[in-house]
């Protein structure tokens, strides 16, 4: 995955970026395949603003903000956002929730009639 770290307003240390890609390369292990991930650092009014997308190869992005005063902590917290979307979104998606989804309506039919 292509990893491309913005720092707008200010420059984050290259620990931090290295901590940030780390995170980031590590989200992969959920067996989603990224075609490449956007990481935003913003400083406004001593706040790090933080904003991580990650472009998949079919379906709309993962997206998540976080606004801490420290930058660690912001990314900590995107990455812990974005992993909740993942594994959210595998739930819905996985072929064992839509086979007891159907088992559960077909039962639910059947007592209906």
């Amino acid at each position: 995955m292509k990893i491309t770290i913005t720092c707008r307003h200010s420059d984050f240390s290259q620990k931090l970026q290295d901590h940030t890609a780390t995170h980031v390369e590590g989200l992969e292990r959920f067996g989603e395949h990224f075609e490449n991930g956007e990481i935003v650092f913003d400083k406004e009014h001593g706040k790090v603003t933080c904003e991580l997308i990650l472009h998949r190869h079919a379906g709309e992005p993962f997206v998540a903000n976080d606004s801490c005063d420290d930058g660690r902590t912001a990314i900590d917290n995107v990455v812990d956002k974005v992993k909740r979307q993942i594994i959210k979104y595998k739930e819905t998606h996985s072929a064992k929730t839509r086979r007891h989804d159907e088992a559960a309506y077909r039962s639910n039919q059947s007592r209906n009639k």
